[in-house]
């Protein structure tokens, strides 16, 4: 007999049972984040149960889960399901354990621990923003981490179709309101992007939106598409001239140098940061950089330093002797006069 229990939901009390359900009778969810847009790129809309299986097991991470699971013995965490018209179910999180088991039950066939799997089962009066809220408060309030895409791809959901305002979203989802606007602006940037270059290997790149949003002045530049910039960032990021988040944070500075630009544009942002280095050694450089630091910090110090130097404090004495000194040395070494 299942057990009965409830989950708290806007205020309400929605009940569901607990038990072991057949993996044949689960239907997996075409809508599932992870990989909504692959299907609908890949099938049209068209998936079938077998082609969401294997676009879920294309990523590794759903094999490492399988092989947890079989070292497991099944399935230990319990998906959400909701009842069908026609007596199944549809799952509502738990995508990656249900195809990874359907996936154990092939390749160990005879071993019926996969032959059913646990779940929390909803009538179908359940909606889709009771489970939105459900999914979000899983994968996007830290219970289980999504990745970045989904993750924003699910406040994007309960902020803009099922309209929950900033004040529910920073609550729900533990959140600062900044950290909302930033994941609402990348995706609908990252929306943008795969509209122009639609191979779902690009959503992979969605830190490179969300660092870009970040940064004010690239912002800026984004939200007013100054000198064409949008499809230019497009362009490198489809390109892989630009491929890391790092590189993003330094894009303004290459950004106010046309030299640098013309090296993004034609070779990436290594080309770039070089010509930057060439014309600022601090950026090519961490001794430099810090060389640079000390220096503006010497000049202003604070005179409580400078009395504390005139009264003979040994440390600060010492300090600043060996400093001298590893100047005068590298002076040395280089074979240049300082």
């Amino acid at each position: 007999m299942a057990v009965k229990d409830y989950v708290i939901l806007q205020g309400k009390q929605v009940p569901y049972e607990i038990a072991r359900i057949p993996v044949d009778a689960v239907r997996l969810d075409p809508k599932n984040p992870r990989i909504e847009y692959l299907l609908g790129h890949r099938f049209s809309g068209s998936a079938s149960q077998d082609d969401i299986v294997d676009a879920l097991w294309e990523k590794d991470q759903v094999k490492a889960l399988s092989q947890s699971i079989l070292a497991n013995g099944g399935v230990r965490e319990h998906i959400i399901v909701q009842r069908d018209k026609n007596g199944g179910y549809t799952v509502r999180e738990g995508n990656c354990r249900t195809a990874s088991s359907r996936k154990l039950r092939l390749s160990h066939p005879g071993d019926n621990r996969f032959d059913t799997i646990p779940a929390h089962i909803f009538d179908q009066q359940l909606t889709e923003e009771d489970v939105a809220i459900m999914i979000a408060d899983v994968h996007v309030a830290k219970k289980i981490s999504w990745d970045a895409y989904t993750q924003a791809k699910t406040t994007h959901e309960l902020h803009r179709v099922h309209g929950k305002p900033y004040d529910w979203l920073t609550n729900h989802l533990r959140m600062s309101k900044s950290k909302v606007a930033e994941q609402l602006a990348a995706y609908d940037a990252m929306t943008a992007f795969l509209q122009v270059h639609s191979d779902p290997k690009y959503v992979s790149r969605f830190t490179l939106f969300h660092e870009m949003v970040r940064k004010k002045g690239l912002k800026e530049l984004y939200d007013s598409d100054a000198d064409g910039f949008r499809a230019r960032y497009f362009g490198w990021v489809a390109g892989g001239k630009i491929h890391d988040p790092r590189q993003v944070r330094t894009l303004e500075q290459i950004m106010k140098d046309p030299d640098a630009v013309k090296a993004l544009d034609e070779s990436g942002y290594d080309a770039a940061a070089q010509v930057l280095a060439g014309k600022d050694p601090t950026l090519g450089s961490d001794v430099f950089f810090q060389v640079k630091k000390a220096t503006e910090a010497l000049k202003n110090t604070p005179m409580s330093d400078v009395q504390d130097l005139k009264a003979g404090d040994p440390q600060k004495i010492i300090l600043l002797r060996n400093l001298s000194r590893a100047i005068e040395d590298l002076a040395t070494m280089a074979g240049v006069k300082v």
